[in-house]
């Protein structure tokens, strides 16, 4: 092995998955690894896979194919993540091309797993890096797996029950985030509201989290996604509402509205505490931004159940809203239903709907907001485009929301500035700088 091996990653899934990446990458690095610019310029080719629903998993398998396909005879491949924690006892056997597999995250295991003593290198161990595309801003992960078991999901299959870090190890990680350029901080888990609580009184909450990460560090920014509706208390939503730093906006999926469809996907709520819930989230946090997500064509779900979901939905005016078709999963409770099934064709109809409703919110929610002063961040310059820049409102969380196009000022990429809103589309705002904050 060659002193400083190569190595060249590619990342699929979501944004805890890439937190998992940057952290298997700085190991690697720090045990004496470079990184390779190419495939073919490397020793080890490594995929971080995802393995959620079907649609990943394809995806998945179709990069490691290729993978193996332009594999050299003096390179390794190693394959990690979700599909290959999901299915460890079966891909070794259909994929003996791939040198080395490793399942979800788990500190140093990787070194472990291909034989390499990083002790040999010299080297400080790094803290983890940060893959995004935008150095002001990164994802870090609070907990790892889930102890609910929603009937559709497979996640606590692949990644058991939760374990929340410790607040002291996730304030020093912010700190180093901090140190690295970090303006931006977005907090991801499973169930980010159910932090803590698995350890009792020893794991804090969000909350005491939340303060100790305001008093420690001076990111500007810190965002939340992946409230579960059942443990939004007062107390977090009144410290939500009365610091800036924390940005108004909340990521909470809520599934469905019918009482039947809820209770058969195991949420643990129902359509009356659900509007109590979204109703105090907005008297309590002025000016929130409400992100949710719905999922449609679930084993039993009438014209009824999701008359009544579309109605909760015109009724709350999520200023964002993501729709999908139910994925029947192996293993997970949903496959032990007696309820009929409802046809794809019927499915992507009601999805379609959805969509359709949602997108005359949104526009309507931008339209709202137009010649009003707001603060941006701004993500990058616009090359080749109408427009200058593209920047973010805290109502805009990264890779999933609106974007906002600066088309007159300058600025600077991972600052703040204020801007004046001039005209919209259902997911874009048109903006001019006024000057910098």
């Amino acid at each position: 092995m060659p002193k400083h091996p190569r190595i060249f990653a590619a990342q699929l899934g979501c944004a805890k998955n890439q937190v998992d990446a940057e952290h298997l990458l700085a190991e690697l690095y720090s045990a004496g690894f470079i990184s390779a610019k190419s495939a073919d310029k490397a020793d080890y080719l490594l995929i971080n896979t995802c393995g959620f629903i079907e649609a990943a998993k394809e995806e998945s398998i179709d990069i490691i194919l290729s993978y193996i396909k332009i594999k050299k005879p003096n390179q390794k491949l190693i394959v990690s993540g979700c599909l290959s924690e999901r299915y460890m006892k079966d891909l070794p056997k259909e994929m003996p091309e791939v040198d080395f597999w490793l399942g979800t995250y788990k500190k140093n295991k990787i070194l472990e797993v291909i034989g390499y003593d990083g002790r040999a290198s010299g080297k400080e161990e790094l803290p983890r890096l940060n893959l995004g595309e935008y150095p002001h801003h990164a994802y870090l992960k609070i907990a790892e797996g889930c102890n609910r078991r929603c009937a559709f999901c497979a996640i606590p299959n692949i990644r058991g029950k939760q374990e929340s870090s410790s607040i002291k190890d996730i304030v020093k990680e912010a700190k180093e985030l901090e140190k690295q350029g970090v303006k931006e901080l977005t907090l991801i888990a499973q169930d980010t509201t159910y932090f803590g609580r698995e350890k009792g009184k020893k794991g804090g909450t969000l909350t005491e989290l939340l303060k100790a990460l305001l008093k420690e560090t001076e990111i500007p920014w810190i965002r939340m996604l992946y409230w579960y509706p059942e443990f939004i208390d007062d107390e977090l939503l009144e410290l939500m509402g009365k610091e800036p730093r924390l940005c108004k906006y909340i990521d909470m999926p809520i599934q469905h509205a019918s009482d039947k469809v809820l209770k058969l996907m195991r949420r643990h709520y129902d359509k009356t505490s659900l509007k109590g819930i979204l109703k105090s989230i907005r008297e309590k946090v002025p000016g929130v931004t409400l992100r949710t997500t719905v999922l449609v064509g679930f084993p039993g779900e009438t014209q009824e159940d999701f008359d009544q979901l579309m109605e909760l939905i015109q009724e709350t005016r999520f200023e964002h809203l993501g729709g999908f078709v139910f994925s029947p999963e192996e293993n997970t409770p949903a496959m032990k239903l007696k309820e009929l099934p409802v046809s794809e064709e019927e499915a992507r109809a009601r999805l379609d709907a959805i969509n359709d409703v949602q997108e005359e919110i949104a526009e309507e929610a931008n339209e709202a907001i137009i010649g009003k002063e707001v603060k941006v961040i701004i993500d990058g310059v616009a090359e080749e485009s109408d427009y200058h820049f593209i920047g973010r409102t805290e109502g805009n969380a990264l890779d999933t929301d609106d974007i906002v196009k600066i088309v007159e000022g300058n600025a600077t990429p991972g600052e703040f500035y204020k801007v004046q809103v001039v005209d919209s589309t259902p997911h874009e705002l048109i903006a001019k700088i006024i000057g910098k904050i």
